[in-house]
């Protein structure tokens, strides 16, 4: 009996479209009678190699491993959520503190500010006495 398109992928476990391709370009022959392609068996398996037992139940192994693996993936999920919240709140700990140090920088900064504001101010009025006094010496002399 021969293989259609869809037979044969099932038949190798190749998509439809490469064999399709195969058949275009000449790997593989193949008749097209009433709209539907017709390759013999040896012909397909000549360059696909057939789907063994083994590989079905390899298949079907994984697909029941899978079912059995969800409990451990939920854990795992739950334990990534529990960290994500540990690291969020760590970055929001961090922030404050950054906030913090602003906030205290800025009055230090005032503080420095002011004191030097204040220098300014003092050197100012000692430059102007020692005129004062060189003027109350110049006139009393």
């Amino acid at each position: 009996m021969k293989h259609s398109l869809t037979s044969a992928a099932t038949a190798t476990g190749i998509s439809k479209s490469t064999i399709y391709r195969a058949i275009k370009s000449g790997k593989i022959s193949a008749l097209f009678e009433d709209g539907v392609y017709k390759i013999d068996p040896a012909e397909l398996h000549r360059v696909f190699a057939p789907v063994s037992l083994e590989r079905v139940a390899k298949e079907s192994l994984t697909q029941s491993e899978t079912h059995d693996e969800t409990p451990l993936l939920r854990q795992e999920i739950n334990f990534l959520k529990r960290q994500l919240a540990r690291e969020q709140d760590f970055v929001m700990s961090l922030e404050r503190r950054l906030d913090e140090a602003d906030t205290e920088r800025r009055k230090l900064t005032a503080l420095l500010t002011f004191q030097q504001e204040e220098k300014s101010a003092k050197v100012q009025d000692s430059v102007v006495k020692k005129e004062d006094n060189k003027l109350w010496k110049k006139i009393f002399r």
